[in-house]
């Protein structure tokens, strides 16, 4: 028998076979653990021009599992590139790859490549200022934490902040033991510079009510609690309601944003609020060498109430790419404004199903439609792929019911049938996007 190389380049010289057809092929021969086969029957579909971008990670992952050198795992991974050279989250994807393979040079390169395509996209910062430590890459680290103090606002930003800080003094202090002294003011001026905030919102109020706050911002562009993030560079940070009075804030941050007048309403909810007043916080400019700050009493009505802001330093020229959401945060949908929620901020027994849930269903073969058919840390055991399903688990106590009513109309029969269910242990997970 020829020798796999031989046989699959002989097969795919002679044939068109289509995408679909080549998906269950190489799955099958994965199925088999021939993975000497998937090697070569990959190589010979690229070198026969039926190649897709799917085949790279799985030559990279075959490759492994035979024992084959780093490096040319590392070229595989590299030659992936070119089907996402503009596509910013398999970019991403690609770089996480060639980390796991030992190509953290490589990869660092292709986080700054995606972070410039677009820059308001977290996990390019992130992941970048861990293989930058790593690699003692000072330049790296620069880039990245400032990246992160000044693009990462997901949840539990503070975290991440934090870690960017200190990643800033570290090397700003290694330097100035090394007698770099230029560097290391270079390293402080930058992170002066990430740390500037060109308008923050904070608005505060006592009592058991919920206010809301809206940012109108000057190229048409709206931020609330409907649209957390805005082209526009705004964010909404905190969406808080009473009782607990820690919780009675909405805190509205823009980093760098357009030049020209915002418009913030401040909107009734619900709820008792003392003195039917509310504080709104207005600084400008934060960390600059001019800062302003002022301080707002907005009396409280049925309808909204209105405060222009005026920003005349702005220093957005263009709109910026929302990122999607990282897949690894479940975002749920605002419940207390449509009485899914008690005045305590406690879910009511019947409205806990209506939150969302993932559910995570084992492909037992290819799935055509997708670019990726495996997925990182394929076994011999077959395991191919995970696929998201947005579902939803009920939680507490439900009750449906039936009414039959007699024809003489003098008795009615019920028909009930409780329900009670319990959410026990809830696992977090993170997956890339199809």
């Amino acid at each position: 028998m020829k020798d796999p190389q031989a046989f699959w380049n002989e097969y795919f010289s002679k044939r068109k076979t289509a995408p679909d057809l080549v998906n269950d092929l190489i799955f099958n021969l994965h199925q088999s653990g021939k993975h000497e086969h998937v090697i070569a029957a990959i190589n010979a579909a690229l070198i026969h021009g039926q190649s897709q971008p799917w085949m790279y990670d799985v030559l990279a992952l075959s490759m492994e599992i035979v024992g084959r050198p780093q490096l040319e795992i590392q070229r595989v991974l590299l030659s992936r590139i070119d089907f996402s050279a503009t596509d910013v989250p398999s970019m991403v994807y690609s770089a996480a790859y060639l980390s796991r393979f030992e190509a953290d040079e490589q990869a660092l390169k292709l986080y700054e490549q995606a972070a410039k395509l677009q820059p308001s996209r977290p996990e390019p910062y992130i992941m970048g200022l861990r293989l930058a430590k790593k690699l003692k890459d000072a330049e790296g680290i620069l880039w990245a934490a400032t990246g992160i103090l000044t693009h990462v606002w997901i949840k539990d930003h503070q975290q991440w902040h934090e870690k960017a800080l200190n990643a800033l003094a570290d090397l700003e202090q290694s330097f100035d033991k090394a007698g770099r002294k230029a560097e290391a003011d270079r390293v402080s001026s930058a992170r002066r510079a990430a740390l500037e905030r060109d308008l923050k919102l904070e608005l505060t109020w006592n009592g058991d009510g919920d206010l809301d706050l809206i940012v109108e911002e000057p190229k048409g562009t709206v931020c609330s609690f409907e649209s957390p993030m805005t082209a526009g560079g705004g964010v909404l940070l905190n969406d808080g309601y009473g009782p607990k009075q820690e919780n009675c804030q909405e805190a509205y941050l823009c980093a760098s944003g357009f030049p020209g007048n915002y418009t913030v309403r401040v909107r009734y909810v619900s709820g008792n609020i003392v003195g039917q007043r509310a504080k709104l916080k207005i600084t400008r400019y934060a960390g600059s060498e001019q800062p302003m700050v002022e301080t707002v009493i907005v009396p409280l009505a049925k309808e909204d109430q209105l405060i222009r802001i005026n920003l005349e330093k702005g220093r957005r020229d263009k709109k910026s790419q929302i990122p999607a959401e990282p897949r690894e945060t479940q975002k749920t949908s605002r419940l207390r404004n449509r009485n899914l929620i008690h005045p305590a901020g406690q879910l009511s027994k019947n409205s806990r199903e209506s939150l969302n849930s993932f559910r995570v269903s084992r492909q037992t073969g290819i799935s055509t439609g997708r670019q990726s058919p495996f997925v990182t840390g394929v076994q011999n055991t077959g395991g191919i792929a995970n696929q998201p399903v947005i579902t939803v688990i009920p939680e507490g106590i439900s009750l449906t019911g039936a009414a039959v009513v007699s024809p003489d109309r003098r008795y009615v029969r019920l028909s009930l049938s409780p329900q009670f269910t319990n959410v026990t242990e809830i696992f977090t997970f993170s997956f890339m996007n199809p």
